[in-house]
């Protein structure tokens, strides 16, 4: 068991370090603890899912196969959905290098380049209103609350 043992240390020291290396270069999120606490749980989540990935591979030595890429991508696929935003992006960009990434990667990650997560209305609206410094009501007409589709940003 050490190697979970050490695993989880190295988890701990990476979260402890990322809190106090995001609240340092980003002050403005420790006014707002729970942006900071967002982007914490996304940074930790990274970083587990990345150093289970790694066990993945170590597991298998040398005799690595399409069931272990798999498995590592469907990890990744599962994080960046959770971690949402540029995570998107990115795991839109895994499904078109082909010529870079093993097939399996391109496979698992095809329905997010044809099909991104959409967001719930309740936080688009809040976004709007925020950055509009007005309610949606006063500002449009009308505001479909169901998506007709969803798409990243380029």
């Amino acid at each position: 068991m050490p190697i979970i043992k050490r695993f989880l240390q190295l988890n701990a020291g990476f979260v402890t370090g990322g809190a106090l290396f995001t609240g340092y270069s980003y002050p403005e999120l420790m006014r707002e603890p729970g942006q900071l606490w967002h982007a914490m749980r996304r940074g930790l989540r990274l970083i587990t899912t990345g150093s289970l990935m790694a066990l993945d591979y170590y597991k298998v030595g040398d005799k690595i196969t399409s069931e272990t890429h798999y498995k590592a991508a469907t990890r990744m696929f599962d994080c960046f959905c959770e971690n949402g935003g540029p995570y998107i992006k990115l795991g839109q960009m895994f499904g078109q290098l082909q010529n870079l990434v093993p097939d399996e990667y391109c496979e698992v990650f095809e329905p997010m380049c044809m099909k991104a997560p959409t967001t719930k209305y309740e936080d688009v609206k809040a976004i709007v209103e925020l950055e509009l410094g007005k309610r949606i009501e006063d500002v449009f007409s009308e505001f479909e609350e169901k998506p007709i589709a969803s798409a990243s940003l380029g």
